[in-house]
């Protein structure tokens, strides 16, 4: 189980007329595996997300330092506030540990129940109800399996439609209904949430009546890139770069004309620029046998920071220039090595180069830590 992968999908809807979402997700990577912990806090808008921010970043904080679950659920039912009139934390906690050998950990206090996808059925997380500091939480653990699903959702989810389109709303068995018909193999923890924040928003009318938020965790095996950008510093070194980028295991990128020179001289393949993806703003794509991708350097990865976290310019619009190729790969893959060349590019140097366009190394880092909010594994290695 060790080679398999838990992918995180996030979706979520604020209340209608309210800037900020109330409810919080905070996804944390440890070599002991990944931690999502996801906050409902009690009303909408600034205080709810106040609430929800602050449950999630104790249980978070607490988990990372390898705090056992039951100090962390105590600490977060003593230290919430209590609602006097409904007699409720102002916050729910729900947690999901997965171990890098697929043993998952879900703690639901206040929470709707987690659904489990396995062979086609929907069937609610195994919990036992257990008394930590005087309050009911559900405990369970269950060693997963490729394919295996796991989706938490808040009770905006679960609600909606209440009133309107559906009496007594979704429900857990609506959304469990929803969750057989999309959750196939192909499909990705981030297709899934999608879906079923659709389906609510579907079902609020445009219009939610409260905070929702989906998180899907899917286990399959591992997704693996590689990205080659900008010559090495010393050109001695080039053939033991491109034979160390040739080694690697997954998918290869090349990201730059200078680079994208050396690596078709040092595997003997032609380069041949391609102009039918051609975009204005985005300099073409090219071609060498054996390689994925070939980008330019610098326009293009600037271009892919602007669209990484607008999903509907990089899956819903049919772009096929070379940044959004290029973005679609990053975003499908879990580990990620970024082989950067330290080689000074003249053309950088030029003072009509436009303001907005970072020197690499600046670019590289961003790019680093947007993937790495995504959960995935990043590692830059410069020469």
């Amino acid at each position: 189980m060790s080679q398999l992968h838990a992918e995180v999908g996030i979706a979520q809807l604020s209340k209608d007329g309210e800037e900020l979402c109330g409810d919080k997700v905070v996804l944390t990577q440890t070599p002991k595996g990944n931690i999502i912990v996801l906050s409902d806090g009690l009303g909408s808008g600034v205080k709810a997300n106040i609430l929800a921010t602050l449950t999630t970043k104790i249980a978070s904080s607490m988990l990372q330092r390898g705090i056992p679950l039951v100090d962390v659920v105590s600490t977060i039912a003593d230290t919430l506030p209590v609602c006097q009139q409904r007699k409720i934390a102002y916050s729910t906690l729900h947690i999901i540990k997965i171990s890098p050998a697929g043993l998952a950990t879900i703690v639901e206090f206040d929470c709707p129940n987690s659904f489990l996808i396995r062979d086609g059925k929907v069937i609610p997380f195994p919990v036992e109800k257990k008394n930590i500091s005087g309050k009911i939480v559900g405990v369970g653990v269950r060693q997963l399996r490729e394919n295996d699903i796991v989706v938490a959702v808040s009770d905006g989810v679960i609600h909606a439609g209440v009133g309107g389109l559906l009496k007594l709303g979704w429900g857990w068995k609506g959304i469990a209904g929803q969750l057989r018909q999309i959750c196939a193999q192909e499909s990705s923890a981030s297709y899934i949430s999608e879906q079923i924040i659709n389906c609510c928003q579907g079902y609020y009318l445009g219009l939610p009546g409260d905070d929702s938020t989906v998180v899907t965790v899917k286990l399959r095996k591992a997704r693996r890139l590689t990205l080659l950008t900008g010559p090495p510093v010393n050109p001695a070194d080039d053939r033991e770069v491109v034979k160390r980028f040739m080694r690697k295991s997954g998918k290869k990128i090349v990201s730059g004309g200078t680079t994208a020179n050396i690596v078709s001289r040092e595997l003997g393949k032609s380069l041949l620029v391609d102009l039918s993806c051609y975009n204005e703003k985005i300099p073409p794509i090219a071609h060498v046998k054996g390689i994925d991708l070939v980008t330019e350097g610098i326009l293009t990865l600037n271009a892919v920071l602007e669209r990484i976290n607008d999903s509907e310019l990089v899956y819903v619009d049919k772009q096929f220039d070379g940044a959004t190729l290029l973005t679609r790969m990053l975003l499908e893959a879990d580990y990620i090595e970024i082989f950067a060349g330290k080689a000074v590019n003249p053309a950088h140097q030029n003072p009509n180069f436009p303001f907005e366009i970072n020197i690499k190394s600046q670019v590289l880092s961003k790019l680093q830590a947007e993937l790495q909010a995504k959960g995935k594994h990043v590692n830059i290695e410069w020469f």
